[in-house]
């Protein structure tokens, strides 16, 4: 009881000293960003009970800071990869999400001493064998989470092919599923994440060490200081402890969260809001790379996407009654369920099943051409439709069949009539392309992201992206149109 008392007293004595900024006193609630999408251990929802909201180390962290400073904390979503701009947007006060405290993140916003002291662990599939680290795997796909610590490791060895995910569980999966030799995660990731991928195996002992700190804006320098004071007391009295207990997170290196040298890290970080250092030179090229991906997903896609389309339309016309129905119920399902659903379908439920297991690119050029072939399907029912009756009955008269109609004398006259809407469609669907960053694709929108998320650079690498994108489309809208142009001339 006395230890008790006496820690509550340290703990008011601490806030005395360095009180929260009067500005949030007036709002009544701290806004605190993070990414339930990532999981466990940090801010996720507990499956077995859902009905409780959200769980994790984190979310007991966020609470106890709350109580400490005499206040509401309250959690904002946002993508992992835009933690900072979300904080930099005022979108949240502070952003809490295993968010490392890299030099390029460092360049625009404030973080506070270390709440967590991380290694790195390596994780390979059930089958793969001879793997003591990262050098075996040189010419193997490795999984890992996009904007962290990991993934930065993972640059540093170009021999690895390295697949970026938006969370660690898909990367795990991917694992399983024979997709990637293996992925790299924090150790508290993977400690959490292990119940739900017991045949993973790790490699090796956990290596490096790293730390997690909290993030706020650059001018914001008093609600670091009051962070700081707060974390102090949740170590001093042992909160911080209890806490990394309860989700089996404590590991020897946390008790050196209380030196002066690991609290003192940063607390004298001065910087200011600005972009990080980049290679231009390289960022055109990965930009370009990203481009040429973007092109030939779309051109492929939106190929298959016209011929099934078609078809479609076509058994939807002169077919017989069930296959019509099959038809109709194609088209209904695929405008009218979201192609992001589609897309994770195809790649992570039907990499579920042995035999069905689509590589990254095959699965989003699928996912592509399905969805805008029932698209394409419509604007051809249009125009086989509008084509007068008397061309068919013409056609009929002079001995004709109606495969033989259809081939010579409806069909061309109908894909004249739909090549502007088409038109339209393959620009969309070029912009669309970008969809497939989800299911690990790294085309122009997703190198974009990256090289954005890791310089700040948002505005000028935009500018690049959406040339890039220009000129790619009006090319092909101008030849369409010029094409349209002399299926015209020649019908006159």
């Amino acid at each position: 009881m006395l230890r008790l008392l006496a820690c509550l007293l340290f703990a008011a004595a601490a806030i005395a000293q360095l009180p929260l900024p009067q500005r949030y006193r007036d709002a009544g609630v701290l806004r605190w960003g993070s990414d339930a999408e990532g999981g466990a251990p940090f801010v996720f929802l507990d499956s077995a009970h859902p009905d409780r909201g959200e769980i994790g180390f984190e979310v007991d962290l966020a609470h106890e800071l709350g109580r400490l400073l005499g206040i509401e904390m309250r959690r904002v979503q946002a993508p992992f990869g835009n933690l900072v701009q979300v904080l930099q947007r005022g979108d949240c006060d502070l952003a809490m999400n295993g968010l490392e405290p890299t030099q390029s993140r460092r360049s625009q916003v404030r973080f506070t001493r270390p709440y967590y002291i991380f290694q790195q662990q390596l994780s390979v599939g059930p089958g793969i064998t001879g793997v003591r680290g990262l050098d075996d795997l040189d010419g193997k796909r490795v999984g890992v989470l996009g904007e962290s610590q990991s993934h930065k490791l993972l640059l540093e060895h170009p021999g690895i092919e390295t697949v970026v995910y938006e969370s660690n569980v898909t990367a795990y999966e991917d694992v399983i599923n024979g997709r990637t030799a293996g992925s790299l995660a924090d150790l508290p990731i993977a400690r959490a994440l292990r119940p739900m991928f017991p045949q993973l195996v790790d490699v090796g002992e956990p290596f490096g060490e790293d730390y997690y700190c909290i993030a706020v804006r650059a001018g914001e320098a008093d609600l670091q200081q009051a962070l700081d004071a707060a974390l102090g007391v949740l170590f001093g009295n042992g909160t911080l402890e209890r806490i990394y207990r309860k989700w089996d997170l404590w590991v020897p290196a946390e008790a050196r969260l209380g030196e002066d040298s690991i609290a003192q890290r940063f607390a004298n970080d001065a910087v200011v809001g600005g972009a990080g250092d980049m290679d231009w030179g390289e960022a055109l090229v990965m930009l370009g790379r990203g481009a040429l991906r973007t092109m030939g997903i779309s051109v492929v896609s939106f190929v298959l996407a016209v011929l099934l389309g078609l078809v479609v339309a076509l058994v939807r016309l002169h077919g017989p009654r069930p296959l019509r129905w099959c038809a109709v119920a194609y088209v209904e399902l695929l405008r009218g369920t979201p192609i992001l659903v589609q897309m994770l379908l195809l790649y992570y439920g039907l990499g579920q099943i042995e035999g069905l297991r689509l590589d990254a690119v095959t699965a989003g050029i699928l996912g592509l051409s399905l969805n805008y072939a029932a698209y394409e399907a419509e604007v051809y029912r249009g125009a086989l439709s509008a084509i007068p009756r008397a061309q068919r009955e013409a056609a009929s008269a002079l001995g004709l069949t109606t495969a033989q109609s259809l081939r010579f004398v409806i069909v061309p006259q109908a894909l004249r009539l739909s090549l502007a809407p088409s038109t339209n469609d393959f620009i969309a669907l070029f912009k669309d392309s970008s969809i497939v960053m989800v299911i690990t694709v790294v085309e122009l929108t997703k190198q974009y992201q990256m090289l954005a998320n890791a310089s700040g650079r948002f505005i000028v690498l935009g500018l690049v992206t959406s040339g890039l994108y220009l000129a790619m489309s009006l090319p092909l809208a101008y030849l369409a149109r010029r094409f349209e142009r002399r299926l015209d001339r020649d019908h006159a």
